[in-house]
């Protein structure tokens, strides 16, 4: 019995000192550096298309760091623009702070409605760099936010006439700048999309065959387009292939494809006409304003 107890007690004591030093090598794990990123999913830049209402509305992008710690910690961020800070766009801060014990927070970005007008589209270019407490990861630093004007498309914002309405030929202005140009019969082909009739499309003499006239039969009911806002940042306008004027020579076609504004109500289509007389094709750019 004596003999047992004692490999008994050898044995134990073995197990112990050898749990001792598991424990102690356990304990030794190395904390990885932490660094700060955008929360995001794809190694290169990201790009958000921004669409700035008269709400108000923002942009929230989570920023984030790769551990946690027990004091709030500084991100540095960076912003490139030719955008100008308190007129495109609300100045943004130059650090993100994350509070202890979170991982993430959220930069905002609040595009000024007002700044945006006249169709004018701006980027901004935001980086999180070295410089707060948390140096910049090698992945997910850099997102880029595309910011434009946008209105929820009303139909009745955008049938009448447009009176001041002018074309442009190889970039240079009409001798004709103003003329009156319609749309009506606005008919929903989806939530996002009709059609609508343009008269008097073109009605400049520069081109040698307008202005046009209620009178003339290819005119009258005007041109069957397109009109597509479900990408808020892109919204479309397409003319198909149809029946422009004839002027003895037989029918001359058109065709077009433009963007138009809800906020600004102008519509700007580049239109291809092919001329019956020659068999020809000419370009030129109609803006149709109010």
């Amino acid at each position: 019995m004596r003999k047992i107890s004692l490999f008994s007690i050898i044995m134990l004591t073995a197990t112990i000192l050898f749990s001792i030093v598991a424990c102690k090598k356990a304990d030794t794990s190395i904390t990885a550096p932490a660094f700060a990123k955008f929360n995001l999913f794809n190694a290169g830049d990201t790009v958000y298309n921004y669409s700035v209402m008269s709400t108000g509305n923002t942009l929230k992008v989570p920023v984030g760091i790769t551990n946690i710690s027990n004091v709030d910690r500084k991100v540095a961020i960076t912003v490139t623009s030719r955008a100008t800070a308190g007129v495109q766009y609300q100045a943004l801060p130059t650090t993100i702070t994350i509070p202890a014990g979170k991982a993430v927070d959220s930069l905002e970005i609040k595009g000024l409605f007002a700044g945006l007008a006249n169709g004018r589209k701006d980027t901004l270019i935001i980086s999180i760099v070295d410089g707060g407490d948390v140096p910049a990861a090698t992945y997910n630093k850099r997102i880029r936010v595309y910011m434009q004007q946008f209105c929820p498309v009303v139909s009745t914002n955008l049938i009448g006439n447009y009176a001041n309405s002018t074309d442009l030929y190889n970039n240079n202005p009409s001798s004709n700048p103003n003329y009156t140009a319609n749309i009506s019969n606005w008919t929903a082909t989806s939530a996002t999309s009709a059609t609508v009739i343009i008269k008097n499309l073109g009605a400049t003499s520069d081109n040698g065959w307008g202005p046009f006239y209620p009178t003339d039969p290819a005119i009258n009911p005007g041109l069957t387009a397109k009109l597509d806002w479900s990408n808020i940042s892109n919204t479309t306008v397409i003319i198909p292939t149809q029946n422009y004027f004839n002027d003895g020579s037989g029918m001359s076609t058109i065709t077009g494809t433009g963007t138009f504004s809800s906020c600004d109500q102008i519509f700007r289509i580049t239109c291809t006409v092919r001329y019956a007389g020659n068999g020809i094709n000419y370009t030129h750019v109609s803006i149709l304003r109010r």
